[in-house]
């Protein structure tokens, strides 16, 4: 027992030294998906026990911070797919989380890229690292019965080009590459791999699919599929379960689509889609869509045969709904409910129809196959069993008890939405117009959830064609509802407080700002730009030459850059680690060789869990252990202590 438990004061010293970590990494800010993420238990609703398995979605462990994946190999400019396959298989042979790095150029994917476990991809940066696809089959990157790999900042790219058709038109002319059935990207039967800020654009058949579990696709930016017609074609195909999708911006495919007998618990959260939610046919339920912007342009097919500058317009053209359950006839429904909560829908297709938008009642569905209203094919239940908590997903997002994200002492937060009112009438141009008792300009920002505590925040506006002076108030909106395309003297947000003023003299071409206060991350937030005196001023708005921006600076002076305690075993040269720590659901020790043993021991001296190690980096499930400080021991290595919360 010796060699497993320490002794009583060894235990209090390192006690000590773990609060001691605790408090220095208590304000670390933490993403969705990262380590270290964890749940407000106060917020759990009985009434929905599928709350504990969305908990679970995604990289058990979370996607590993870069600072803990270690570079092993570099390729330049140029390199091919055989180099960029060459160095993930050399990267494979070594221990621990391991990765290629990918140096700002282009490389040419001409043959599958082999992801292996415990290896993953890094670009230098997201938009200057392009693997350029023009093979024209199969999968372009290949995640097959691996774990704990993934793809970090970099982008993806069909070299087809834009693709000719924004949408599907139920044409076979949307079938754009005849011979050409290539996947940028799929998983398929692996656990615990992840795409992190990656750009997939002009995708040949399907950006994304999905036939796998606890897998995490997180910010990205999907434009593009060329082929859009039968088939299963042009989809971000999720068909799998317990996956976790967040952060994500997708538009012009065929539909976002969970679908299949597997697809169960799985979760989509906070992200910006210009396009569809579907559950497109037979998948299991108990899928979470919460906090999403999801909204439909106006050139996406409707049924009514009146989309503006559309390419084909007839009574049979698809009929797109922000969220959907089975359209066809030859489609099965969901076997149990999914859950529909907190998103903000906006159809402009179907003139401007805010559908399963309010913030006060959960919807479920869908009810039945082909309904002869889609718009209602997912009720909303009675308000008294709104969750009590208010979240389905009740993450913590604040702080956390661990740190890794990467801090930027300045955030910039662009326009989402803006307009000005003219009394009742709305104007939805290149600039912004403010005019004492005349005039008043609207302003919608969402600021992240992934940043560090706010200092300070500043407005800039630019003057457009028309200077002017005296007093404009920075006021901030009760509610942001509202669109541009939608506001009105009717539904404009009411004025709650007054966060920022200028007084002075606006010129052409200046630039100007205000001071604000009382801003939160993550919050979506209107602002009413409003003159109390002088002469009217016109501003760029998000269309014109100089849009209006949110400038954030950011307390990062308290953000560890090692969060996790690690140390090297007596006569090894392995770093063995344990993440996160402390932890709430899953831990990861990595550093290992494959088919040790693990175990964990309480501070008695009982085993608690054990685990043979299937790779270098094995994930443990700890949900079931209390909370409280563990011993973890694998085979030939040193001890190391977790905290459970």
């Amino acid at each position: 027992m010796k060699d497993k438990i320490l002794t009583l004061w060894s235990v209090t010293v390192f006690s000590i030294f773990l609060q001691l970590l605790m408090t220095f990494t208590a304000n670390a800010q933490l993403k969705v998906g990262d380590p270290g993420v964890i749940f407000d238990a106060n917020k759990y609703d009985n009434r929905y026990p599928q709350m504990k398995q969305w908990e679970k979605a995604g990289v058990r462990g979370g996607i590993p911070f870069l600072k803990d994946v270690k570079v092993v190999k570099t390729l330049t400019n140029g390199a091919n797919s055989d180099a960029i396959n060459k160095a993930i298989n050399d990267a494979a042979k070594q221990s621990g989380l391991v990765a290629v790095l990918l140096k700002n150029g282009a490389y040419t994917i001409d043959k599958r890229i082999t992801m292996k476990s415990n290896v993953s991809l890094i670009g230098e940066s997201r938009d200057k690292v392009k693997c350029v696809i023009s093979m024209s089959s199969g999968d372009a990157f290949s995640f097959y019965k691996v774990r704990k790999s993934g793809i970090y900042t970099l982008t993806i790219e069909g070299s087809w080009g834009t693709p000719k058709y924004n949408w599907n038109y139920s044409l076979d002319a949307n079938d754009e590459l005849k011979n050409n059935d290539n996947i940028s990207v799929k998983f398929n039967d692996s656990e615990d791999c992840w795409l992190d800020k990656v750009n997939i654009l002009n995708s040949a058949r399907d950006p994304v699919r999905v036939p796998a579990n606890h897998i995490t696709l997180r910010d990205l930016r999907v434009d593009g599929a060329h082929k859009k017609a039968g088939g299963a074609q042009g989809y971000f195909f999720i068909q799998g379960a317990y996956n976790l999708i967040t952060g994500c911006e997708i538009t012009h495919l065929r539909h976002i689509s969970l679908q299949g007998s597997n697809v169960e618990y799985n979760v989509v959260y906070d992200n910006d889609f210009k396009q569809e939610v579907s559950f497109h046919s037979g998948d299991k339920g108990n899928n979470l869509i919460e906090n999403n912007r999801i909204t439909l342009p106006f050139d996406m097919p409707n049924s009514k045969a009146d989309t503006p500058n559309s390419v084909y317009n007839n009574s049979d053209e698809p009929n797109y709904f922000a969220i959907m359950g089975p359209w066809s006839i030859q489609h099965q429904n969901s076997k149990n409910p999914n859950f529909i909560y907190k998103n903000n829908c906006l159809e402009k297709n179907h003139n401007n129809a805010t559908p399963w938008s309010n913030p006060n009642l959960l919807y479920k569905g869908p009810r039945q196959v082909k309904p002869s209203n889609p718009a209602t094919n997912f009720p909303a239940l009675s308000a008294s069993l709104t969750p009590k908590g208010e979240t389905l997903y009740p993450i913590i997002l604040g702080g956390g008890t661990t740190g890794g994200s990467a801090c930027n002492e300045e955030e910039i937060v662009l326009l989402s939405e803006d307009a000005y009112l003219q009394g009742s009438q709305k104007y939805n141009t290149s600039e912004l117009r403010v005019e004492k008792g005349k005039r008043v300009s609207y302003l919608k920002f969402k600021i992240p959830s992934n940043i560090a505590s706010i200092v300070s925040a500043t407005l800039h506006l630019s003057v457009s064609t028309d200077s002017g002076d005296g007093g404009i108030d920075i006021i901030k909106g009760r509610s942001s509802n509202w669109t541009e395309d939608n506001l009105s003297s009717t539904n404009k947000p009411l004025e709650a407080s007054k966060i920022g003023t200028l007084t002075g003299s606006y010129l052409l071409g200046k630039t100007y700002q205000w001071s604000l206060s009382n801003l939160q991350a993550g919050e979506t937030v209107t602002l009413l730009v409003k003159q109390i005196s002088g002469n009217d001023v016109s501003f760029w708005s998000k269309g014109g030459v100089k849009p209006p921006k949110l400038v954030l600076k950011l307390n990062c002076t308290q953000e560890n850059t090692n969060s996790i305690f690690s140390l090297k075993a007596d006569n090894s040269t392995t770093e063995v680690k344990v993440y996160p720590n402390p932890a709430q659901n899953y831990i990861t020790i990595s550093g290992i060789a494959s088919g040790k043993q693990i175990v964990v021991f309480d501070f008695t001296g009982n085993v608690v869990l054990k685990k043979v190690a299937r790779s270098t980096a094995e994930t443990l499930d700890i949900s079931g252990l209390r909370p409280g400080t563990y011993i973890i021991k694998a085979e030939g290595e040193k001890s190391i202590h977790f905290f459970k919360k």
